[in-house]
């Protein structure tokens, strides 16, 4: 029986295994195997940490048994590769049919995906069943950190002076990119691996994460980028996390190796720039140990240069811990100083950048919007501030991390796994990190939207803003709380909003940003008129006036070939006319028969005046005076359809025209029949 891992670190929830989040095995061919061996090769690359293999022979297992135990490890690799679509499905399956809670501790992970997701009350669901449950400690400790992070969503900073976008395919791929770098000529640099297919885990140079270098180009464009020289990307080895000093002089990164999928060691360099390239890269050994250290940046503390990075050295708060070390001289540092318990918690803090006095840095260990955060601090010259959430914009609920600034902080760059509609994906939209751009807005241009009616303020309205220069660009905002909306405008745009709200008619508005140099704030009131109730249908009449002299065709009064019997359908019509004749005392009425084609015409004449006579015979049998019938057989004289003589006709065709009718000839003007009865009866006489 298959036994469910959960104590995978989630690859790229820490940055410093992004490179292991990479360093897959070539799969397998899935040909036709026995069941068994299917587990056993899942397994195994289970214990190679080759996850993406292990998916795939899971896979191919579950789809020959179906075992809930296959689905609930299929669901747990997935949220660890951050495929969380697919991870979602095989919990979704999974739990709805576990009516014996035998899979409690799926339902931690299943909120962790729906988190991730947006789905925050399906989340919060799976977290409180889950606390209610399992006896798992650690996980109920996030799980109650994570509905707190859920309940603090609405408040926080929506960051509107910032726009975050997607950095283009110049600078991305579909592998990950992490850690870029603004130089101080504008440059930018990062840290990718530059295959083009799934790594192997023993591959070639290209194959181990290198820093790149590219310059913008301008309009969002970037040249190719360029791996630096192999004195910085050293052969064999994953080279990346860099940062430089404020002067430009010097770039710290690390150097990294795998076991596997795991972070072997991680260890600090420094390459000094003469004035036209970067130096050979020599060794921090005061920084380094037997343990890892990534993500350095050049900051400022007691007047004095220092060097943040994160590291999981013994004596530390949790996993990863933010560390400072005093630059002493050239190759002179102090000994790393832990950050405490201000900054760093049971989990992991990673990617520190600094910037004027603010310390910034993600984290997977505070209350948050997603799985890694984005958080600030700030010092006062003799302590850091607690950190305070960055908010939206910066962050979404996948992983947000690497920001950084350039020196004058106009823009930036951050690393995420939020999805984008032009990002290139290896193996799901979430599962790579990649690298967006930050610009921060000059001016502020916003419009409010408030939606009425004649009442007053109208909620449940839905807007959709629409860049008539970009039409694709569209982002809608529904309110079922309230009347407002707020959008955040570019500069020198043409825009419409659409409203729309059930019941009512939808309306639109037009404006522009052309020429505005200042902050300005659109303010729009859009009253919506209400779509009138759609009316009940009118009643038909239940009666229908019937004129003298006005035809009314028997439906029920047919005849035999040759015959004139009344049928047993007949009298149906005949008790009508019975009824009709003593309602309407003084009426009296002309009852015709008439004949198909066939025969000939006086036989059928003779024949319709027999039939005609039946009918009213029947009448004055009921009570009828015979005065008040006059029995006329027109033969074929009057044929409704085409089967005149000459012409090839079914029965059916022919039996149509053997009918009955009768109409009005003295008395009433006009009578009221009940319409049921009137009902592809009438023609005119």
């Amino acid at each position: 029986m298959i036994k469910i891992q959960k104590n995978i670190k989630r690859l790229s929830t820490c940055v410093i295994c992004i490179m292991a989040s990479l360093t897959l095995a070539i799969s397998q061919p899935l040909t036709t195997v026995p069941y068994n061996q299917m587990l056993d090769t899942a397994d195994e690359m289970m214990e190679l940490r080759d996850y993406y293999n292990a998916i795939e022979w899971y896979e191919k297992a579950y789809k020959e048994s179906r075992d809930p135990n296959i689905a609930a490890q299929l669901g747990y690799l997935n949220y660890v590769v951050r495929n969380y679509k697919s991870s979602g499905n095989y919990y979704k399956r999974l739990l709805a049919r576990d009516v014996d809670n035998l899979f409690i501790d799926e339902r931690f992970y299943y909120g962790q995906v729906l988190k991730a997701q947006g789905e925050f009350p399906e989340a919060l669901e799976q977290y409180n069943q889950f606390i209610e449950l399992s006896t798992e400690e650690d996980n109920k400790v996030i799980a109650r950190r994570e509905i707190i992070g859920m309940q603090n969503a609405k408040s926080l900073a929506e960051n509107e002076d910032a726009v975050v976008t997607y950095g283009g395919n110049d600078l991305n791929s579909a592998f990950v990119e992490y850690s870029p770098r603004v130089y101080n000529d504008g440059d930018i640099y990062f840290s990718a691996i530059p295959a083009k297919k799934v790594v192997k885990l023993s591959g070639d140079d290209d194959q181990f994460s290198k820093i790149f270098r590219s310059r913008k180009s301008g309009e969002g464009k970037y040249e190719k980028p360029e791996s630096l020289d192999k004195i910085i990307n050293r052969p064999g080895h994953h080279t990346g996390n860099l940062a430089f000093s404020p002067d430009g002089k010097r770039m710290y990164f690390t150097r990294s190796r795998l076991d596997g999928n795991e972070l072997e060691s991680s260890s600090l360099f420094i390459s000094r720039h003469d004035g036209e390239e970067w130096g050979p890269a020599n060794e921090v050994t005061s920084l380094n140990g037997e343990y890892l250290v990534t993500h350095p940046v050049v900051g400022e503390l007691f007047g004095e240069e220092v060097l943040f990075f994160s590291s999981n050295m013994e004596g530390g708060e949790g996993q990863l811990d933010l560390y400072y070390s005093t630059i002493r001289g050239e190759d002179s540092y102090s000994a790393p100083v832990n950050l405490g318990p201000t900054i760093n918690t049971a989990a992991s803090e990673i990617t520190p950048f600094y910037n004027n006095g603010k310390l910034y840095f993600s984290s997977d260990g505070y209350p948050g919007l997603g799985g890694y955060d984005i958080f600030y601090t700030e010092w006062d010259g003799a302590k850091f501030s607690s950190p305070t959430n960055l908010g939206k914009n910066y962050n979404t609920t996948y992983d947000d991390m690497n920001i950084a600034f350039d020196p004058a902080g106009d823009y930036g760059y951050l690393v995420s796994n939020r999805p984008d509609e032009d990002k290139k994906n290896m193996k799901s939209k979430t599962c790579c990190d990649d690298i967006y751009e930050i610009n921060i807005r000059q001016i502020i241009l916003d419009l409010n939207i408030e939606v009425v009616d004649a009442n007053g303020p109208l909620n449940g309205a839905k807007t959709t803003l629409l860049d008539l220069s970009r039409a694709r660009d569209e982002e809608s905002k529904e309110n079922p709380e309230g009347n407002t909306f707020k959008y955040i405008l570019d500069e020198e745009r043409s825009y419409k909003v659409h409203i729309t709200r059930d019941g009512y008619y939808p309306d639109s508005i037009e404006l522009n940003t052309l020429g505005l140099a200042e902050d300005f704030s659109f303010n729009e009131t859009v009253q919506l008129r209400p779509i009138p109730p759609i009316p009940p249908p009118v009643a038909e009449p239940e009666f229908e006036t019937v004129t003298i002299n006005q035809a009314i065709r028997l439906n029920n009064i047919y005849y035999d070939f040759e015959k004139w019997d009344i049928l047993p359908d007949a009298e149906k019509d005949l008790s009508i006319i019975k009824d009709l004749m003593y309602q309407y005392p003084d009426m009296v009425i002309e009852l015709s028969s008439h004949t198909d084609s066939r025969g000939n015409k006086p036989y059928n004449q003779k024949l319709s005046q027999r039939r005609a006579q039946s009918a009213t015979d029947w009448l004055i049998n009921q009570g009828i005076a015979p005065e008040r019938i006059k029995a006329i057989g027109y033969g074929e004289s009057q044929i409704l359809n085409q089967c005149v003589n000459g012409i090839r006709c079914s029965d059916e065709e022919h039996r149509f025209n053997r009918r009955s009718e009768f109409k009005i000839i003295a008395g009433p003007q006009e009578i009221q029949i009940r319409k049921e009865i009137m009902k592809g009866a009438v023609r005119k006489g």
